[in-house]
């Protein structure tokens, strides 16, 4: 399986078609960065993901508290199953029933596809994403590059190494200081 979708293929070599079709091919200025290797290595991205990663863990934590007393509750269910009387029993499997909901909540509310741990992912690191994406967009007009791509996102095929610019942002991020 080709792991670029066929529609960003499409554009990539439909753009450079157009280009190689015209006499601006050799002006036009196209760079690179690595968007993964900025996160994994600049210290306020690395301090933002430890900060969720605590966040997670105290939310997995809570999850795994809560799932344990719904274990406890079950095994005293099963164990006390010929003790208890129809009424005792009833009421125990209800608190088994009520404590499986109150999980499935907690765990969508808090570690769900929009939960809290999604929303504050976002909170803390939008602001960095757009320092990045100014420093992006300053640098590839002071310097006019045509295209700025990323590496990450699969648009580029091939790319030369002296064309990297990620050093350059990395070294941007830092002066903001």
């Amino acid at each position: 399986m080709n792991k670029y979708p066929l529609s960003v293929l499409i554009v990539v070599i439909g753009l450079f078609v157009i280009m190689t079709g015209s006499d601006s091919l050799a002006q036009t200025k196209i760079r690179y960065i690595n968007s993964q290797r900025i996160l994994s290595e600049y210290p306020e991205a690395k301090e933002i993901q430890k900060k969720l990663d605590d966040i997670r863990a105290g939310y997995e934590k809570e999850y795994n508290n809560l799932l344990k007393q719904y274990e406890t509750l079950a095994k005293e269910i099963e164990n006390q199953s010929l003790l208890l009387s129809p009424e005792k029993k009833a009421q125990k499997e209800k608190e088994a029933q009520d404590l499986a909901m109150q999980i499935e909540q907690y765990r969508y509310e808090k570690l769900g596809p929009q939960g809290e741990l999604y929303k504050k992912n976002l909170e803390m690191t939008q602001p960095l994403y757009d320092k990045i994406d100014q420093i992006i967009q300053r640098i590839g007009e002071t310097e006019e590059y045509d295209y700025i791509l990323d590496v990450v996102q699969g648009v580029v095929l091939f790319a030369k190494p002296q064309y990297d610019i990620t050093n350059r942002i990395m070294e941007e991020l830092e002066k903001l200081k």
